[in-house]
Protein backbone atom coordinates (compact mmCIF):
# COMPACT_ATOMS: atom_id res chain seq x y z
CA UNK A 1 0.00 0.00 0.00
CA UNK A 2 3.04 2.68 0.46
CA UNK A 3 3.95 2.84 -3.04
CA UNK A 4 0.05 3.80 -3.69
CA UNK A 5 0.31 6.58 -1.31
CA UNK A 6 3.39 8.06 -2.26
CA UNK A 7 2.55 7.98 -5.84
CA UNK A 8 -0.94 9.41 -4.94
CA UNK A 9 0.57 12.01 -2.76
CA UNK A 10 2.52 13.55 -5.78
CA UNK A 11 -0.57 13.35 -8.13
CA UNK A 12 -2.26 15.24 -4.82
CA UNK A 13 0.54 18.24 -4.83
CA UNK A 14 0.10 18.36 -8.62
CA UNK A 15 -3.61 18.33 -8.34
CA UNK A 16 -4.33 20.56 -5.00
CA UNK A 17 -3.65 24.19 -6.48
CA UNK A 18 -5.84 23.92 -9.03
CA UNK A 19 -8.14 26.71 -8.27
CA UNK A 20 -10.74 26.18 -10.93
CA UNK A 21 -12.60 23.16 -9.06
CA UNK A 22 -16.11 23.97 -8.50
CA UNK A 23 -16.63 22.19 -5.00
CA UNK A 24 -18.84 22.40 -2.08
CA UNK A 25 -18.99 20.87 1.57
CA UNK A 26 -19.65 17.62 2.54
CA UNK A 27 -22.67 16.45 4.09
CA UNK A 28 -23.89 13.44 5.66
CA UNK A 29 -24.68 10.77 2.80
CA UNK A 30 -26.18 7.70 2.50
CA UNK A 31 -26.64 6.00 -0.99
CA UNK A 32 -29.57 4.92 -2.41
CA UNK A 33 -30.23 2.83 -5.17
CA UNK A 34 -33.67 2.41 -6.67
CA UNK A 35 -34.19 -0.72 -8.21
CA UNK A 36 -35.57 1.33 -11.33
CA UNK A 37 -32.70 3.02 -12.20
CA UNK A 38 -30.93 3.39 -14.97
CA UNK A 39 -27.32 3.56 -14.17
CA UNK A 40 -24.84 1.08 -11.98
CA UNK A 41 -21.64 1.69 -10.74
CA UNK A 42 -18.96 -0.98 -9.97
CA UNK A 43 -15.68 0.58 -7.81
CA UNK A 44 -12.66 -1.30 -6.34
CA UNK A 45 -9.14 -0.48 -5.10
CA UNK A 46 -7.19 -2.70 -7.34
CA UNK A 47 -9.12 -3.58 -10.21
CA UNK A 48 -8.44 -6.88 -11.60
CA UNK A 49 -10.48 -8.54 -14.13
CA UNK A 50 -14.56 -7.21 -13.91
CA UNK A 51 -17.08 -9.56 -16.00
CA UNK A 52 -19.91 -7.50 -16.72
CA UNK A 53 -23.18 -9.74 -17.44
CA UNK A 54 -25.88 -7.86 -19.38
CA UNK A 55 -28.81 -10.41 -17.86
CA UNK A 56 -31.87 -7.68 -18.07
CA UNK A 57 -33.33 -5.49 -21.10
CA UNK A 58 -32.59 -2.31 -19.22
CA UNK A 59 -33.81 1.11 -21.32
CA UNK A 60 -30.82 3.35 -21.61
CA UNK A 61 -28.68 1.23 -19.34
CA UNK A 62 -25.27 3.21 -18.33
CA UNK A 63 -22.18 1.47 -16.53
CA UNK A 64 -19.49 3.51 -14.48
CA UNK A 65 -16.23 1.87 -13.67
CA UNK A 66 -13.68 3.60 -11.09
CA UNK A 67 -10.24 1.66 -9.75
CA UNK A 68 -7.36 2.94 -8.90
CA UNK A 69 -4.74 0.20 -10.72
CA UNK A 70 -5.63 -1.22 -14.23
CA UNK A 71 -8.93 -3.36 -14.51
CA UNK A 72 -10.13 -5.37 -17.24
CA UNK A 73 -13.52 -5.13 -18.48
CA UNK A 74 -15.01 -7.75 -20.14
CA UNK A 75 -18.80 -7.47 -21.33
CA UNK A 76 -21.24 -10.15 -22.46
CA UNK A 77 -25.00 -11.17 -22.10
CA UNK A 78 -27.86 -11.39 -23.79
CA UNK A 79 -28.71 -7.26 -23.52
CA UNK A 80 -25.20 -6.02 -24.08
CA UNK A 81 -26.02 -4.68 -27.25
CA UNK A 82 -28.82 -2.25 -25.04
CA UNK A 83 -25.77 -0.45 -23.02
CA UNK A 84 -25.52 3.11 -24.11
CA UNK A 85 -23.16 4.08 -22.14
CA UNK A 86 -19.44 2.98 -20.36
CA UNK A 87 -17.71 5.60 -18.19
CA UNK A 88 -13.93 4.79 -16.58
CA UNK A 89 -13.47 7.36 -14.30
CA UNK A 90 -10.04 6.69 -12.12
CA UNK A 91 -6.63 6.61 -11.28
CA UNK A 92 -6.11 4.18 -14.21
CA UNK A 93 -2.19 3.11 -13.92
CA UNK A 94 -0.20 -0.04 -12.38
CA UNK A 95 2.23 2.59 -10.87
CA UNK A 96 4.81 -0.60 -10.17
CA UNK A 97 1.90 -1.60 -8.07
CA UNK A 98 -0.59 -4.01 -10.12
CA UNK A 99 -1.83 -6.44 -7.05
CA UNK A 100 -3.84 -8.21 -9.59
CA UNK A 101 -1.25 -10.15 -11.10
CA UNK A 102 -2.38 -9.32 -15.11
CA UNK A 103 0.38 -7.22 -17.28
CA UNK A 104 -1.17 -4.03 -18.50
CA UNK A 105 -0.32 -0.40 -17.62
CA UNK A 106 -4.33 0.92 -18.51
CA UNK A 107 -7.76 -0.31 -18.32
CA UNK A 108 -8.97 -2.10 -21.17
CA UNK A 109 -12.55 -3.27 -22.23
CA UNK A 110 -13.61 -5.62 -24.82
CA UNK A 111 -17.31 -6.95 -26.15
CA UNK A 112 -18.84 -3.48 -26.17
CA UNK A 113 -18.61 -0.63 -29.40
CA UNK A 114 -15.93 1.31 -28.57
CA UNK A 115 -18.23 4.10 -29.48
CA UNK A 116 -20.17 4.49 -26.09
CA UNK A 117 -16.84 4.58 -23.80
CA UNK A 118 -15.28 7.40 -21.97
CA UNK A 119 -11.94 7.14 -20.29
CA UNK A 120 -11.81 10.03 -17.80
CA UNK A 121 -8.46 9.75 -15.98
CA UNK A 122 -8.78 11.36 -12.88
CA UNK A 123 -11.22 14.39 -13.16
CA UNK A 124 -12.36 16.87 -10.83
CA UNK A 125 -14.18 16.25 -7.59
CA UNK A 126 -17.37 18.53 -6.94
CA UNK A 127 -17.91 17.61 -2.94
CA UNK A 128 -14.96 18.08 -0.32
CA UNK A 129 -14.34 15.86 2.31
CA UNK A 130 -13.37 16.60 5.69
CA UNK A 131 -9.61 16.94 6.65
CA UNK A 132 -8.15 13.53 7.90
CA UNK A 133 -4.98 13.73 10.40
CA UNK A 134 -4.54 9.99 11.06
CA UNK A 135 -3.17 10.01 7.43
CA UNK A 136 -0.17 12.18 6.63
CA UNK A 137 -2.92 15.36 6.70
CA UNK A 138 -4.77 13.93 4.07
CA UNK A 139 -8.33 14.74 3.67
CA UNK A 140 -10.19 11.59 4.54
CA UNK A 141 -11.69 11.65 0.82
CA UNK A 142 -9.28 12.66 -2.24
CA UNK A 143 -10.21 16.11 -3.03
CA UNK A 144 -8.23 16.58 -5.92
CA UNK A 145 -9.60 14.38 -8.51
CA UNK A 146 -11.93 11.44 -8.97
CA UNK A 147 -8.98 8.16 -8.18
CA UNK A 148 -10.99 4.92 -6.44
CA UNK A 149 -13.39 3.84 -4.41
CA UNK A 150 -13.39 1.13 -1.81
CA UNK A 151 -15.45 1.74 0.80
CA UNK A 152 -19.24 2.93 1.71
CA UNK A 153 -18.14 4.74 4.71
CA UNK A 154 -17.26 8.21 4.59
CA UNK A 155 -16.12 8.66 8.46
CA UNK A 156 -13.27 5.86 7.59
CA UNK A 157 -10.08 6.74 6.24
CA UNK A 158 -10.24 6.08 2.93
CA UNK A 159 -6.25 5.32 2.24
CA UNK A 160 -6.19 7.77 -0.64
CA UNK A 161 -9.40 6.99 -2.31
CA UNK A 162 -12.59 9.59 -2.84
CA UNK A 163 -15.52 8.75 -0.27
CA UNK A 164 -18.53 7.13 -2.13
CA UNK A 165 -20.35 10.37 -2.04
CA UNK A 166 -17.51 12.34 -3.88
CA UNK A 167 -17.21 9.30 -6.71
CA UNK A 168 -21.31 8.72 -6.78
CA UNK A 169 -21.67 12.94 -7.60
CA UNK A 170 -19.25 12.58 -10.45
CA UNK A 171 -21.03 9.93 -12.32
CA UNK A 172 -24.73 11.36 -11.27
CA UNK A 173 -23.21 14.48 -12.76
CA UNK A 174 -22.19 12.58 -16.10
CA UNK A 175 -25.22 10.16 -16.40
CA UNK A 176 -28.07 12.04 -15.13
CA UNK A 177 -30.68 9.56 -14.51
CA UNK A 178 -31.55 7.38 -11.47
CA UNK A 179 -28.53 5.20 -9.52
CA UNK A 180 -29.92 1.18 -9.78
CA UNK A 181 -27.00 -0.32 -7.93
CA UNK A 182 -23.30 0.23 -6.00
CA UNK A 183 -20.96 -2.35 -6.19
CA UNK A 184 -17.80 -1.54 -3.59
CA UNK A 185 -15.21 -4.02 -2.83
CA UNK A 186 -11.69 -3.38 -2.04
CA UNK A 187 -9.85 -6.52 -3.49
CA UNK A 188 -9.32 -7.35 -6.70
CA UNK A 189 -11.73 -8.30 -9.41
CA UNK A 190 -11.59 -12.36 -9.89
CA UNK A 191 -11.91 -13.52 -13.35
CA UNK A 192 -13.84 -16.66 -12.47
CA UNK A 193 -17.04 -14.19 -11.02
CA UNK A 194 -19.67 -12.76 -13.08
CA UNK A 195 -21.77 -9.80 -11.65
CA UNK A 196 -25.12 -9.45 -13.35
CA UNK A 197 -26.59 -6.56 -14.56
CA UNK A 198 -29.68 -8.35 -12.37
CA UNK A 199 -27.79 -8.60 -9.29
CA UNK A 200 -26.75 -5.00 -8.60
CA UNK A 201 -30.73 -4.05 -8.22
CA UNK A 202 -31.07 -2.07 -5.64
CA UNK A 203 -27.90 -3.18 -4.35
CA UNK A 204 -25.69 -0.08 -2.16
CA UNK A 205 -22.67 -0.91 -0.35
CA UNK A 206 -22.60 -4.79 -0.16
CA UNK A 207 -25.88 -4.86 1.60
CA UNK A 208 -27.51 -8.14 0.80
CA UNK A 209 -28.73 -9.52 -2.52
CA UNK A 210 -30.09 -13.01 -2.13
CA UNK A 211 -29.52 -14.89 -5.47
CA UNK A 212 -30.40 -18.35 -6.95
CA UNK A 213 -28.48 -21.08 -8.52
CA UNK A 214 -29.27 -23.97 -10.26
CA UNK A 215 -27.49 -26.78 -10.45
CA UNK A 216 -27.47 -30.15 -12.80
CA UNK A 217 -26.64 -32.71 -11.47
CA UNK A 218 -27.02 -36.62 -12.81
CA UNK A 219 -26.34 -39.51 -11.26
CA UNK A 220 -26.74 -42.93 -11.90
CA UNK A 221 -30.06 -45.13 -10.75
CA UNK A 222 -28.39 -47.22 -8.37
CA UNK A 223 -26.74 -44.47 -6.42
CA UNK A 224 -30.06 -43.50 -4.14
CA UNK A 225 -30.49 -42.57 -1.69
CA UNK A 226 -28.78 -39.32 -2.69
CA UNK A 227 -27.58 -37.30 -0.23
CA UNK A 228 -27.01 -33.22 -1.27
CA UNK A 229 -26.89 -30.53 1.18
CA UNK A 230 -28.12 -32.29 4.26
CA UNK A 231 -31.29 -33.65 2.00
CA UNK A 232 -31.60 -37.31 1.63
CA UNK A 233 -33.28 -37.96 -1.88
CA UNK A 234 -34.69 -41.13 -3.62
CA UNK A 235 -36.10 -39.82 -7.11
CA UNK A 236 -35.44 -37.88 -9.89
CA UNK A 237 -36.80 -34.03 -9.97
CA UNK A 238 -36.15 -30.82 -8.62
CA UNK A 239 -35.06 -29.91 -4.80
CA UNK A 240 -34.35 -26.38 -2.93
CA UNK A 241 -31.91 -25.35 -0.20
CA UNK A 242 -31.41 -22.17 1.39
CA UNK A 243 -27.65 -21.40 2.08
CA UNK A 244 -25.08 -18.30 2.99
CA UNK A 245 -23.35 -17.07 -0.05
CA UNK A 246 -19.63 -15.66 -0.04
CA UNK A 247 -21.47 -11.83 0.60
CA UNK A 248 -23.03 -13.70 3.76
CA UNK A 249 -26.77 -13.18 2.03
CA UNK A 250 -29.13 -15.77 1.47
CA UNK A 251 -28.52 -17.88 -1.74
CA UNK A 252 -31.45 -20.29 -3.02
CA UNK A 253 -29.74 -23.41 -4.58
CA UNK A 254 -31.82 -25.96 -6.50
CA UNK A 255 -30.73 -29.46 -7.27
CA UNK A 256 -32.55 -30.28 -10.99
CA UNK A 257 -31.33 -33.91 -10.22
CA UNK A 258 -31.56 -36.36 -13.49
CA UNK A 259 -31.20 -40.24 -13.31
CA UNK A 260 -29.12 -42.30 -15.75
CA UNK A 261 -30.28 -45.51 -16.13
CA UNK A 262 -28.06 -48.82 -16.15
CA UNK A 263 -27.47 -49.79 -20.18
CA UNK A 264 -28.90 -52.82 -20.92
CA UNK A 265 -27.67 -53.66 -24.20
CA UNK A 266 -27.70 -57.45 -26.24
CA UNK A 267 -24.05 -58.05 -27.63
CA UNK A 268 -24.94 -59.98 -31.14
CA UNK A 269 -21.67 -62.22 -32.21
CA UNK A 270 -21.51 -65.08 -34.33
CA UNK A 271 -18.23 -67.52 -34.76
CA UNK A 272 -17.03 -70.54 -36.00
CA UNK A 273 -16.28 -72.99 -34.02
CA UNK A 274 -15.78 -71.31 -30.45
CA UNK A 275 -16.06 -67.54 -29.08
CA UNK A 276 -14.55 -66.32 -26.18
CA UNK A 277 -16.38 -63.40 -24.53
CA UNK A 278 -15.77 -59.89 -22.64
CA UNK A 279 -16.19 -62.56 -19.47
CA UNK A 280 -13.21 -64.35 -20.40
CA UNK A 281 -15.12 -67.26 -21.05
CA UNK A 282 -14.97 -69.40 -24.20
CA UNK A 283 -18.25 -70.37 -25.46
CA UNK A 284 -18.65 -73.65 -28.03
CA UNK A 285 -22.34 -73.76 -28.62
CA UNK A 286 -25.13 -71.34 -29.18
CA UNK A 287 -26.22 -69.27 -26.02
CA UNK A 288 -28.12 -66.01 -25.11
CA UNK A 289 -28.02 -66.24 -21.57
CA UNK A 290 -24.52 -64.95 -20.33
CA UNK A 291 -24.70 -61.41 -18.90
CA UNK A 292 -21.53 -59.04 -18.12
CA UNK A 293 -21.27 -55.89 -15.76
CA UNK A 294 -19.74 -52.87 -17.49
CA UNK A 295 -18.69 -50.76 -14.74
CA UNK A 296 -18.74 -47.29 -15.67
CA UNK A 297 -19.26 -48.10 -19.04
CA UNK A 298 -22.04 -45.68 -19.88
CA UNK A 299 -21.87 -42.04 -21.01
CA UNK A 300 -22.66 -40.78 -17.52
CA UNK A 301 -20.27 -43.09 -16.03
CA UNK A 302 -23.14 -45.58 -14.56
CA UNK A 303 -22.88 -49.79 -14.76
CA UNK A 304 -23.82 -51.16 -18.52
CA UNK A 305 -24.89 -54.20 -18.57
CA UNK A 306 -24.49 -56.56 -21.43
CA UNK A 307 -26.38 -60.01 -22.77
CA UNK A 308 -24.58 -61.96 -24.96
CA UNK A 309 -26.69 -63.86 -28.22
CA UNK A 310 -24.13 -65.74 -29.53
CA UNK A 311 -24.59 -67.85 -32.67
CA UNK A 312 -21.81 -70.62 -33.19
CA UNK A 313 -21.67 -72.22 -36.64
CA UNK A 314 -19.73 -75.34 -37.69
CA UNK A 315 -17.08 -76.25 -40.37
CA UNK A 316 -18.37 -78.38 -42.89
CA UNK A 317 -17.16 -80.93 -45.08
CA UNK A 318 -17.49 -82.98 -48.63
CA UNK A 319 -16.35 -84.78 -51.61
CA UNK A 320 -17.65 -84.72 -54.77
CA UNK A 321 -16.17 -86.96 -58.47
CA UNK A 322 -15.16 -84.56 -60.89
CA UNK A 323 -14.70 -85.62 -64.71
CA UNK A 324 -12.50 -83.38 -66.73
CA UNK A 325 -11.29 -83.35 -70.50
CA UNK A 326 -8.00 -81.86 -70.30
CA UNK A 327 -6.08 -79.83 -67.72
CA UNK A 328 -8.69 -79.21 -64.75
CA UNK A 329 -8.56 -75.67 -63.00
CA UNK A 330 -9.46 -75.74 -59.50
CA UNK A 331 -10.87 -73.64 -56.81
CA UNK A 332 -7.93 -73.79 -55.06
CA UNK A 333 -5.84 -72.42 -57.66
CA UNK A 334 -3.89 -75.22 -58.98
CA UNK A 335 -3.95 -76.62 -62.68
CA UNK A 336 -4.03 -80.36 -62.50
CA UNK A 337 -2.85 -82.33 -66.13
CA UNK A 338 -3.27 -85.81 -64.45
CA UNK A 339 -6.31 -87.86 -62.20
CA UNK A 340 -5.35 -87.21 -58.74
CA UNK A 341 -7.28 -86.88 -54.95
CA UNK A 342 -7.19 -83.32 -53.62
CA UNK A 343 -8.80 -80.64 -51.12
CA UNK A 344 -9.56 -77.24 -51.02
CA UNK A 345 -11.37 -75.12 -48.55
CA UNK A 346 -13.62 -72.71 -49.23
CA UNK A 347 -16.26 -70.82 -46.69
CA UNK A 348 -19.66 -72.42 -46.30
CA UNK A 349 -22.92 -70.57 -46.35
CA UNK A 350 -22.26 -69.98 -42.75
CA UNK A 351 -19.22 -68.33 -43.23
CA UNK A 352 -16.81 -71.62 -41.83
CA UNK A 353 -14.40 -73.55 -43.42
CA UNK A 354 -15.76 -76.18 -45.80
CA UNK A 355 -13.34 -78.61 -46.96
CA UNK A 356 -13.99 -80.52 -50.62
CA UNK A 357 -12.30 -83.58 -51.13
CA UNK A 358 -11.91 -84.05 -54.93
CA UNK A 359 -11.76 -87.36 -56.89
CA UNK A 360 -10.63 -85.79 -60.02
CA UNK A 361 -10.78 -87.84 -63.33
CA UNK A 362 -8.74 -86.64 -66.45
CA UNK A 363 -9.38 -87.79 -69.61
CA UNK A 364 -7.62 -86.96 -72.97
CA UNK A 365 -9.00 -84.52 -75.17
CA UNK A 366 -9.30 -84.98 -79.16
CA UNK A 367 -7.54 -82.72 -81.35
CA UNK A 368 -9.81 -81.94 -84.64
CA UNK A 369 -8.26 -81.56 -87.96
CA UNK A 370 -8.92 -82.37 -92.06
CA UNK A 371 -7.69 -82.15 -95.24
CA UNK A 372 -9.54 -81.73 -98.58
CA UNK A 373 -8.75 -83.89 -101.91
CA UNK A 374 -8.35 -81.63 -103.58
CA UNK A 375 -7.11 -78.64 -101.71
CA UNK A 376 -8.65 -76.04 -104.09
CA UNK A 377 -12.06 -75.94 -105.56
CA UNK A 378 -12.24 -73.89 -108.78
CA UNK A 379 -15.42 -73.20 -110.43
CA UNK A 380 -17.13 -76.18 -112.08
CA UNK A 381 -15.91 -78.76 -109.71
CA UNK A 382 -18.65 -81.55 -108.53
CA UNK A 383 -17.33 -83.28 -105.41
CA UNK A 384 -14.62 -82.89 -102.21
CA UNK A 385 -13.34 -85.74 -100.46
CA UNK A 386 -12.54 -84.69 -96.84
CA UNK A 387 -9.88 -85.82 -94.84
CA UNK A 388 -10.04 -86.92 -91.46
CA UNK A 389 -6.74 -86.06 -89.98
CA UNK A 390 -7.74 -85.70 -85.83
CA UNK A 391 -5.70 -86.54 -82.46
CA UNK A 392 -6.79 -88.54 -80.06
CA UNK A 393 -9.07 -91.63 -79.46
CA UNK A 394 -11.99 -90.81 -81.80
CA UNK A 395 -15.53 -92.44 -81.36
CA UNK A 396 -17.46 -90.25 -83.37
CA UNK A 397 -17.13 -87.43 -86.53
CA UNK A 398 -19.89 -84.74 -87.68
CA UNK A 399 -19.21 -82.97 -90.51
CA UNK A 400 -20.94 -80.06 -91.66
CA UNK A 401 -20.96 -78.40 -95.26
CA UNK A 402 -22.41 -75.35 -95.44
CA UNK A 403 -22.35 -73.42 -99.28
CA UNK A 404 -22.28 -69.40 -99.39
CA UNK A 405 -26.03 -69.42 -100.46
CA UNK A 406 -26.87 -71.58 -96.89
CA UNK A 407 -27.72 -74.90 -97.82
CA UNK A 408 -25.89 -77.53 -95.69
CA UNK A 409 -24.53 -81.40 -95.82
CA UNK A 410 -23.69 -83.28 -92.87
CA UNK A 411 -22.04 -86.60 -92.77
CA UNK A 412 -20.70 -88.86 -89.72
CA UNK A 413 -18.28 -90.99 -91.78
CA UNK A 414 -14.33 -90.37 -90.82
CA UNK A 415 -14.01 -89.40 -94.44
CA UNK A 416 -17.07 -88.36 -96.45
CA UNK A 417 -17.30 -87.40 -100.28
CA UNK A 418 -19.55 -84.00 -100.64
CA UNK A 419 -21.23 -82.97 -103.70
CA UNK A 420 -20.85 -79.27 -104.62
CA UNK A 421 -23.97 -77.80 -106.13
CA UNK A 422 -23.87 -77.03 -109.90
CA UNK A 423 -22.84 -73.00 -110.34
CA UNK A 424 -21.32 -72.88 -106.82
CA UNK A 425 -19.38 -69.73 -106.02
CA UNK A 426 -18.06 -67.89 -102.91
CA UNK A 427 -17.10 -69.45 -99.30
CA UNK A 428 -18.06 -73.14 -98.92
CA UNK A 429 -17.49 -73.94 -94.80
CA UNK A 430 -16.45 -77.53 -93.68
CA UNK A 431 -16.38 -77.92 -90.27
CA UNK A 432 -15.17 -81.06 -88.35
CA UNK A 433 -16.11 -81.88 -84.74
CA UNK A 434 -14.82 -85.13 -83.22
CA UNK A 435 -15.40 -86.71 -79.81
CA UNK A 436 -13.72 -89.28 -77.65
CA UNK A 437 -15.59 -92.28 -75.48
CA UNK A 438 -15.36 -90.10 -72.64
CA UNK A 439 -17.22 -87.29 -73.95
CA UNK A 440 -14.58 -84.99 -74.43
CA UNK A 441 -14.55 -83.44 -77.61
CA UNK A 442 -13.20 -80.82 -80.36
CA UNK A 443 -14.20 -78.64 -83.40
CA UNK A 444 -12.46 -77.37 -86.22
CA UNK A 445 -13.42 -75.28 -89.26
CA UNK A 446 -11.72 -74.60 -92.89
CA UNK A 447 -12.83 -72.39 -95.37
CA UNK A 448 -12.51 -72.56 -99.15
CA UNK A 449 -13.76 -69.70 -101.36
CA UNK A 450 -14.69 -70.71 -105.32
CA UNK A 451 -14.57 -67.71 -107.77
CA UNK A 452 -14.66 -67.76 -111.01
CA UNK A 453 -11.11 -68.45 -112.30
CA UNK A 454 -9.87 -68.38 -108.50
CA UNK A 455 -9.66 -69.98 -105.19
CA UNK A 456 -8.30 -69.79 -101.66
CA UNK A 457 -7.45 -72.67 -99.31
CA UNK A 458 -7.37 -71.99 -95.78
CA UNK A 459 -5.88 -75.17 -93.62
CA UNK A 460 -6.94 -75.80 -90.37
CA UNK A 461 -3.76 -77.84 -89.16
CA UNK A 462 -0.17 -78.19 -89.10
CA UNK A 463 2.62 -79.34 -87.62
CA UNK A 464 6.39 -77.62 -87.60
CA UNK A 465 8.20 -80.33 -86.23
CA UNK A 466 10.57 -80.27 -88.80
CA UNK A 467 9.58 -83.37 -91.41
CA UNK A 468 9.56 -81.60 -94.30
CA UNK A 469 5.43 -81.74 -94.27
CA UNK A 470 2.89 -79.37 -93.46
CA UNK A 471 5.40 -77.53 -91.40
CA UNK A 472 3.74 -73.97 -92.14
CA UNK A 473 0.15 -71.99 -91.96
CA UNK A 474 -0.38 -70.41 -94.83
CA UNK A 475 -2.95 -69.79 -97.16
CA UNK A 476 -2.96 -71.16 -101.03
CA UNK A 477 -4.93 -70.13 -103.73
CA UNK A 478 -4.86 -68.86 -107.25
CA UNK A 479 -5.57 -65.41 -108.48
CA UNK A 480 -5.13 -63.59 -104.82
CA UNK A 481 -4.73 -59.93 -105.64
CA UNK A 482 -1.09 -59.87 -103.75
CA UNK A 483 -1.62 -56.06 -102.80
CA UNK A 484 -4.80 -56.81 -100.78
CA UNK A 485 -3.87 -59.29 -98.59
CA UNK A 486 -2.89 -60.19 -95.35
CA UNK A 487 -2.49 -62.97 -92.68
CA UNK A 488 -3.24 -62.07 -89.14
CA UNK A 489 -2.33 -64.96 -86.10
CA UNK A 490 -3.72 -64.59 -82.70
CA UNK A 491 -3.06 -66.59 -79.21
CA UNK A 492 -5.27 -67.81 -76.73
CA UNK A 493 -5.60 -63.94 -75.21
CA UNK A 494 -6.05 -62.39 -78.45
CA UNK A 495 -3.02 -61.20 -78.38
CA UNK A 496 -1.21 -60.87 -82.48
CA UNK A 497 1.45 -63.04 -82.62
CA UNK A 498 2.04 -63.53 -86.50
CA UNK A 499 1.36 -61.05 -89.17
CA UNK A 500 2.37 -61.35 -92.98
CA UNK A 501 1.12 -59.16 -95.94
CA UNK A 502 2.46 -62.19 -98.31
CA UNK A 503 0.29 -65.45 -99.48
CA UNK A 504 3.65 -67.57 -99.85
CA UNK A 505 4.39 -66.31 -96.53
CA UNK A 506 3.52 -68.22 -93.75
CA UNK A 507 3.39 -69.10 -89.89
CA UNK A 508 6.09 -71.33 -88.69
CA UNK A 509 4.93 -71.98 -85.59
CA UNK A 510 7.15 -69.52 -83.80
CA UNK A 511 6.90 -66.20 -81.67
CA UNK A 512 9.19 -63.49 -81.96
CA UNK A 513 11.70 -63.30 -79.38
CA UNK A 514 9.62 -65.93 -77.61
CA UNK A 515 10.60 -69.16 -79.45
CA UNK A 516 8.58 -72.29 -80.34
CA UNK A 517 4.70 -71.47 -80.00
CA UNK A 518 3.04 -73.70 -77.60
CA UNK A 519 0.69 -76.96 -79.18
CA UNK A 520 -2.68 -75.68 -79.00
CA UNK A 521 -5.49 -73.84 -80.67
CA UNK A 522 -4.69 -70.62 -82.76
CA UNK A 523 -6.61 -68.01 -84.32
CA UNK A 524 -6.74 -66.77 -87.84
CA UNK A 525 -7.57 -63.82 -89.29
CA UNK A 526 -7.53 -63.36 -93.52
CA UNK A 527 -7.70 -60.15 -95.04
CA UNK A 528 -8.14 -60.86 -99.16
CA UNK A 529 -9.20 -60.03 -102.30
CA UNK A 530 -9.20 -61.60 -106.20
CA UNK A 531 -8.10 -59.94 -109.11
CA UNK A 532 -11.52 -60.46 -110.75
CA UNK A 533 -13.17 -59.23 -107.81
CA UNK A 534 -14.08 -55.52 -106.41
CA UNK A 535 -14.15 -55.91 -103.08
CA UNK A 536 -12.03 -57.47 -99.95
CA UNK A 537 -13.17 -60.08 -98.27
CA UNK A 538 -12.39 -60.86 -94.57
CA UNK A 539 -12.49 -64.35 -92.85
CA UNK A 540 -11.77 -65.89 -89.41
CA UNK A 541 -11.29 -69.59 -88.17
CA UNK A 542 -9.56 -71.71 -86.19
CA UNK A 543 -6.12 -73.79 -86.78
CA UNK A 544 -4.55 -76.54 -84.79
CA UNK A 545 -0.50 -76.20 -83.82
CA UNK A 546 0.21 -79.86 -83.11
CA UNK A 547 3.84 -81.20 -83.05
Amino acid sequence: MNSKICLFKVLFSFLVFNSSLNVKAQGSFTPNCDPTGNWILFANYDGGNLNIVVDQNIPNLKIGICTYEPVNVTFSGPFVNSVTEVLYAGFNSAQNNNNCGFAINTSSFTGINTSILTVNVVPPVTIISPPNPNYFNLTNGNNTGIVCLASCNVDANQGGCNTVDQVLAYFQSQFGGVLRGLNVQYPCWLSGTNYTVSAQTGNCCGACVPNAVTVNQTICNDQFPYSWNGLSITSAGSQSVTLTNAAGCDSVVTLDLAVSQNLIGTDIQSACGSFTWLDGNTYTSSTNTPVYTIVGGNVNGCDSIVNLNLTINQSSSSSIAVASCGPFYAPNGQTYTESSSFSYVIPNANGCDSTIAVNLTISPTPTAAFSSSPTLLEFGMTEIQMLDQSVGQISSWNWTYTTANGSTQTSTLQNPLFTIPTNTSGNQTFQLAVSNAQGCSSEITSILNIVEDAALYIPNTFSPDGNAFNNVFKVAGRNIDLNQFELTIYNRWGEIIFISQDPNIGWDGTIANKGLAPIGTYTYQVVYRFVNASESETLTGHLNLIR
